[in-house]
């Protein structure tokens, strides 16, 4: 019975995080795995605390597009620039 429950969750899983740590703060990076209608594919993605969290109906965490996820013309970004973002500097 045990390993059913272990396919189970091994046929739900979506993607997998990795805490980090930043200049400025600890966060989570890792590759969530796109659904066939949204394309199919991996998508990496940053997680940082919610730092102007001032209610409770605010989130705690906000997920991100890793920059290295995004195409662009410029040279991309590293992760430390993505927290200066999430934390309103840039």
């Amino acid at each position: 019975m045990e390993e059913k429950t272990q396919n189970e969750w091994a046929a739900r899983e979506i993607g997998a995080l990795w805490k980090k740590e930043g200049q400025n703060q600890k966060y989570l990076s890792g590759k969530l795995k796109l659904p066939e209608s949204l394309g199919g594919g991996e998508c990496g993605v940053v997680v940082f605390t919610n730092r102007h969290k001032n209610q409770d109906n605010h989130p705690d965490f906000r997920v991100y597009l890793d920059s290295k996820s995004v195409s662009t013309d410029e040279e991309t970004a590293k992760v430390d620039s993505t927290e200066q973002v999430a934390e309103g500097i840039l």
